[in-house]
C-alpha cells in the first residue's frame, strides 16, 4: 500500500513539473515575441549598443520549510547587453546573455550548494534624461523577466533543480558620460528553482530571490 502511494505521489511530482516546463515555455515565447514586436516597433533613429556587464548578487532562498540557512550567499554575474533606446521618448530595451553563479548555504552546516546558469534577462527601461546634464549624467529605471537555464550545479542526493526558472527583475541606475551604468535591482522568483527531499520523502520547493549590483560599459 505504501508503495503504490509513494508511486502514485511521484507520478504527481512529474506531472507537475511537467505542467510547470510547459507553462514556462508558453510564457517565455509569449515574452519573446513581445520583445521582438517591441523592437521592431522603434523608429529607426533608435540607438543600438553592444556593452559588457558585471556584477555581484546575493541570493534569497526561500523553501517551503525551514531548510536552509538564513544567512545570505554572495555570488557573481557577468557577460554581454544589447541595449535599444529611443533618444526623445527615452524608452528603451536591453537584452543580455549572462553567467551566473549562485551560492546558498544549506540548514545542516557550512555546506554551500554553488549553481551556475546562463540568464537572458530582457528589460524594459526609462530613463529620465534632465536638459544641460544628459551627457554626464542619466537616472533610470527597469523592469521584465530573467530566463535563467541551469546547466552545471554541486552533487546532492537530496536536491533537485529545475532546467530552467523564471524570476522578474526591478531596479534602477544612473548613465555616467553615456557610457557607464551602475545599477542595483531585485529579482523575484516567480517558478520554482529547486526542490529539497525531505526525511519523510516529501519535497520542499524553491524560488530564488536575488539582489543584483552591477556596473556596464556600452561602446
Amino acid at each position: 500500500m505504501n508503495y503504490k502511494t509513494t508511486n502514485m505521489g511521484q507520478a504527481q511530482n512529474e506531472n507537475n513539473k511537467s505542467n510547470q516546463q510547459c507553462v514556462m515555455g508558453r510564457s517565455m515565447f509569449r515574452i519573446l515575441v513581445a520583445v521582438i514586436l517591441l523592437a521592431a516597433a522603434m523608429p529607426a533613429a533608435a540607438q543600438v549598443r553592444l556593452g559588457f556587464k558585471a556584477g555581484l548578487t546575493v541570493s534569497e532562498m526561500r523553501f517551503d520549510r525551514d531548510v536552509t540557512n538564513r544567512d545570505n550567499r554572495m555570488g557573481y554575474t557577468g557577460g554581454l547587453v544589447l541595449d535599444f533606446n529611443v533618444p526623445v521618448s527615452g524608452l528603451g530595451v536591453e537584452l543580455g546573455a549572462m553567467y551566473s553563479h549562485r551560492n546558498s548555504c544549506l540548514a545542516d552546516g557550512d555546506q554551500v550548494y554553488k549553481r551556475h546558469y546562463i540568464d537572458l534577462p530582457v528589460h524594459v527601461s526609462y530613463r529620465l534624461e534632465v536638459p544641460g546634464a544628459a551627457k554626464l549624467l542619466v537616472p533610470y529605471a527597469f523592469t521584465g523577466p530573467n530566463f535563467s537555464l541551469l546547466f552545471k550545479q554541486d552533487e546532492a542526493s537530496n536536491m533537485e533543480n529545475s532546467k530552467t526558472s523564471i524570476s522578474w527583475d526591478l531596479g534602477a541606475g544612473v548613465e555616467l558620460f553615456r557610457h557607464l551604468r551602475v545599477s542595483a535591482s531585485y529579482g523575484i522568483g516567480l517558478t520554482k528553482s529547486m526542490e529539497m527531499v525531505n526525511e519523510d520523502a516529501t519535497k520542499s520547493g524553491s524560488k530564488d530571490n536575488c539582489w543584483t549590483i552591477s556596473a556596464t560599459y556600452l561602446f
